[in-house]
């Protein structure tokens, strides 16, 4: 090897480390951010979205959420999709609640009916 291709491989070498000090903290910072954005995420969340196509076509949408009623965290639906629109108290899966959504016919009731509450 020459004097001049060995300077050429050290200044080559020089220029990698001095850009790898200058990068590596650039991307630690965005590892670390998307840690945070990962971590914000999880099954302890109360409110979940969910939005699709029904089997004949048209769309509907889910929202469902937790609020607190006399004390107790109760789940709640806001819907809307061809059975129509509204908000519910029920523990059906999401899944199912899709289901009845899509049907237009479908009795979507709040399970308040059943518990004692709401009577007059």
């Amino acid at each position: 090897m020459n004097q001049s291709s060995l300077l050429r491989s050290s200044i080559f070498l020089i220029a990698c480390l001095l850009a790898n000090i200058t990068l590596a903290p650039n991307a630690i910072a965005w590892l670390s951010r998307t840690e945070q954005t990962q971590e914000k995420l999880g099954n302890d969340e109360e409110t979940f979205i969910f939005a699709g196509r029904c089997a004949d076509g048209s769309a509907y949408r889910l929202h469902s959420f937790q609020m607190d009623v006399d004390g107790l965290h109760q789940s709640f639906y806001n819907y809307e999709g061809p059975a129509g629109k509204g908000t519910v108290r029920t523990n059906t899966s999401p899944k199912k609640m899709a289901l009845l959504v899509c049907h237009e016919l479908a009795n979507i009731v709040d399970s308040s009916m059943y518990d004692g509450g709401d009577e007059q």
